[in-house]
């Protein structure tokens, strides 16, 4: 074989590799994130929140779980089709995702339920995000007159000092009981207005 066409396989070769490196990133991608909502997907989400766990619990730092509910996203199915519902979701996660830090994710736990995951922070850092996301949502509805966009949500803070051993399911249990509270209470309040 001349000195020609064995560079011309190495070239090859460097090109088909190049391309398998890419076409990997690719599938990596489709398999850690949600088709429709660009967030984590549940699989890749519990997974992440784990091994931040296990760092909150060897380093001793705080984890802040937010759990996330899209409220009366059946009213919008109903009345403004499926693809509205879509719609909704897809923007929440936008919103969700563009009011975050660097080192915080968001989880599509499935349906319409989002977790947000505060790594070593504390409960108060964590309610300036929710601030922010909640003055977008503000905003969103100022300017939306088909339906005013509500979010039901729940903090719950790990912290060494309170809990030694905590499962993440236990994690996401108490983050979902808290946001439930602020959903029925939401209700009740809705129900003595009218």
């Amino acid at each position: 074989m001349d000195k020609k066409t064995l560079i011309k396989i190495l070239k090859q070769k460097d090109d088909i590799l190049k391309t398998l490196c890419l076409e990997k990133e690719k599938l990596n991608y489709y398999a850690n994130i949600d088709g429709m909502t660009r967030v984590l997907n549940r699989r890749a989400g519990l997974k992440l929140l784990n091994k931040e766990l296990n760092w909150s619990k060897t380093n001793e730092k705080n984890l802040v779980i937010c759990f996330v509910d899209v409220d009366r996203l059946k009213m919008i199915n109903d009345n403004f089709g499926h693809e509205e519902g879509d719609k909704t979701l897809i923007f929440v996660a936008k919103i969700l995702r563009e009011s975050i830090r660097k080192t915080d994710f968001v989880i599509r736990m499935g349906g319409d339920e989002f977790l947000v995951v505060f790594p070593g922070t504390t409960m108060k850092e964590a309610d300036k995000v929710w601030y922010r996301i909640s003055r977008k949502i503000k905003a969103i509805n100022n300017n939306n007159n088909k339906y005013n966009l509500s979010l039901s949500h729940g903090f719950y803070e790990y912290s060494k000092e309170i809990q030694r051993e905590m499962s993440i399911n236990e994690l996401i249990q108490k983050a979902d009981k808290e946001m439930y509270k602020k959903k029925m209470k939401k209700r009740r309040n809705l129900l003595t207005c009218v």
